[in-house]
């Protein structure tokens, strides 16, 4: 098993590769670029014109490997991360046509990230169990209340990834540990999941690293939270999820509380920007600075979740 793994990171990252070295011109000949929101930090306005759009090849090479995997469960993870990515990609179009940052409204990519996670809840019913469970302890949830938090990891997640993706290689490098953390403790499906998605995000950041050469966009973002949030509860980590992802969950956490304080005292604020890694911009912290302690972070929080959810299998 562990030789197929290998293989599969290996065969995931030349085939990503490839994807983004033939990418990259051909987005700036198409002028997919990136348009940098006026409100955010000064020092993105330089980003300006960098292809984006680069998750596209995410949702191309794990396709690759339907035929060799041959799993529903496998598809399940991959039909989440295309749905949710296609999304993203609408989004991606969006701001493009539009020629500023401002791609679908917030409630319409929360509508269609609503629809697209009760879909998949329902057609792959069969494969779902209704508990959740944290090293030795599970409870079961009624199906009703088991499908809310169902819908609540779905879209929770890939807006938490979203959020996440605001600095030259941060959500890749914060995502390459949760994806080895399901290698790790996951079933053979999981496995090979997570295989190739580290192959595939290791050649994103081969271009992404600062400065970078190419964004993911949304497309990219909102693909890699609906394979985590899929990965999540096929293989019953859906209270592990919030100690590996706890980077996405502070970002999340810290536009909640900049939005509800702001509009509480009348216009003030907690932090300098919020997501909390525009904080530490604005604080003086460089690019490269923030990835490698978040990564580091992440990094601890995925050992300690190894540590709680019992060990290796």
């Amino acid at each position: 098993m562990m030789a197929n793994i290998a293989l599969y990171i290996l065969l995931s990252f030349a085939a990503a590769f490839l994807f983004f070295y033939v990418l990259i011109p051909t987005l700036k000949k198409d002028r997919m670029t990136q348009f940098i929101r006026e409100e955010g930090p000064k020092s993105h306005l330089a980003k300006a014109g960098t292809p984006t759009g680069g998750g596209i090849v995410f949702l191309i090479i794990p396709a690759l490997f339907i035929p060799i995997v041959k799993n529903e469960e496998f598809l399940f993870i991959y039909l989440s991360l295309l749905l949710n990515g296609l999304i993203g990609a609408i989004d991606d179009f969006a701001k493009v046509r539009k020629k500023n940052n401002l791609g679908l409204t917030a409630r319409g990519k929360f509508i269609l990230q609503l629809l697209v996670t009760s879909a998949l809840y329902f057609l792959f019913a069969k494969h779902l169990t209704h508990y959740v469970s944290l090293g030795r302890f599970s409870i079961l949830l009624p199906p009703f209340l088991y499908f809310l938090l169902f819908l609540f990891i779905g879209t929770g997640t890939t807006n938490a990834f979203n959020l996440t993706d605001g600095i030259d290689g941060l959500l890749t490098s914060v995502s390459i540990p949760i994806f080895a953390v399901f290698l790790i403790l996951g079933g053979g499906f999981v496995k090979s999941f997570s295989a190739v998605s580290i192959g595939m995000l290791l050649a994103y950041l081969w271009f992404n690293s600062p400065k970078a050469e190419l964004f993911m966009g949304d497309t990219g973002s909102l693909a890699l939270g609906g394979a985590v949030f899929a990965i999540s509860v096929l293989g019953k980590f859906e209270v592990l999820l919030a100690f590996l992802a706890v980077i996405p969950v502070i970002e999340t956490l810290s536009v909640i509380i900049q939005v509800s304080y702001f509009k509480l005292s009348g216009g003030k604020r907690i932090f300098k920007m919020a997501p909390l890694h525009h904080h530490f911009e604005l604080s003086g912290w460089n690019e490269a600075k923030i990835v490698f302690r978040f990564f580091i972070i992440t990094v601890i929080s995925s050992v300690i979740g190894i540590f709680i959810a019992g060990g290796v299998k």
